[in-house]
């Protein structure tokens, strides 16, 4: 399935996926239908709180031009382009939304290039600029499928984030060639993956750890490190394995750092096999939060599919 936070670009198939495969809202992801968007001042406060709680949250996407059933998206409803223009939902939001929500971007999708089928992906980051204001002069946050009202200590928290480091798990990269080595009667395949973590708050930060996670790990696959600090730590639940930095270094505001870098050496007959069932998992700490991220050996398999077979 697609990861709508990640794409720079949507699609007419990629709303369709969402629907073909009843994806559900959640904290991060809202359906609207072509009925939510108005040019009345109930439906300008209602867009107004929905955008407004994902800032003041943890960010999300907002998607004008699908109708939800249960809660799950069940059919197109398509938006008029041509009367709710692109430009005027961008004007919208920024006259009805205090503070200013920087790096908020929306994306027109129009079904076969007719704007009177038109699908609007709002993408809303996590802002560090809270707390926003909608409307009705009241703050919202994201919970479950709903936008609720603040309590006042909540806003008040809000006004800190600012003054913290705001830390992600940036993305991974994976290199598979093989070499020779002196411990094997053939050849190998050495399978490297280097994970970043950014600071995208306003704050440098400097106690923070990445640690790989994986399952089903095979005896045989022998397992080096880039950095010496690195150290590999086996949990002997479920023969799960942890491979974990320490002493990192600072990150400063929208810098962006290697935090671990490592090599399997597997035999080439095992390769397959043994990328299949590894499961591996980022899962990165700090003082202000938390990330995670799978790694998806599928997509790694393919695009390396001529070099295994």
């Amino acid at each position: 399935m697609i990861n709508l936070f990640d794409k720079e670009e949507f699609t007419e198939s990629d709303i369709q996926l969402l629907i073909d495969n009843e994806i559900e809202e959640n904290i991060y992801l809202d359906f609207k239908s072509a009925e939510s968007l108005g040019k009345s001042d109930a439906k300008k406060k209602e867009l107004s709180k929905d955008v407004a709680a994902f800032a003041n949250s943890d960010g999300g996407i907002i998607i004008y031009g699908i109708q939800e059933k249960e809660h799950k998206a069940f059919s197109l409803s398509f938006i008029n382009g041509s009367q709710y223009t692109k430009e005027w939902l961008e004007q919208i939001i920024n006259m009805t939304i205090q503070r200013h929500i920087q790096g908020l971007r929306i994306f027109p999708i129009r079904f076969d290039s007719n704007f009177e089928k038109t699908v609007y992906v709002v993408k809303i980051p996590r802002s560090t600029d809270t707390p926003h204001m909608s409307k009705d002069k009241r703050f919202y946050k994201r919970f479950d499928f709903e936008s609720l009202m603040m309590e006042e200590y909540e806003v008040r928290q809000l006004y800190e984030r600012k003054s913290k480091s705001l830390l992600q798990i940036n993305d991974y990269s994976t290199y598979l060639f093989t070499e020779e080595h002196k411990d094997f009667d053939e050849k190998l395949f050495k399978f490297n993956i280097i994970a970043s973590i950014i600071n995208v708050g306003q704050v440098s930060e400097s106690e923070y750890k990445l640690n790989l996670y994986f399952d089903n790990f095979n005896e045989n696959v022998k397992v080096s490190y880039y950095r010496e600090e690195a150290n590999f730590t086996r949990f002997v639940e479920n023969n799960r394995i942890k491979i974990a930095t320490s002493n990192p270094i600072t990150i400063y505001p929208e810098e962006k750092v290697d935090a671990i870098n490592v090599t399997f050496l597997i035999e080439m007959d095992r390769v397959i096999e043994t990328l299949k069932n590894m499961n591996m998992e980022l899962r990165m700490f700090y003082p202000n939060g938390d990330d995670k991220m799978e790694i998806d050996f599928e997509e790694i398999i393919d695009d390396f599919k001529h070099k295994i077979l």
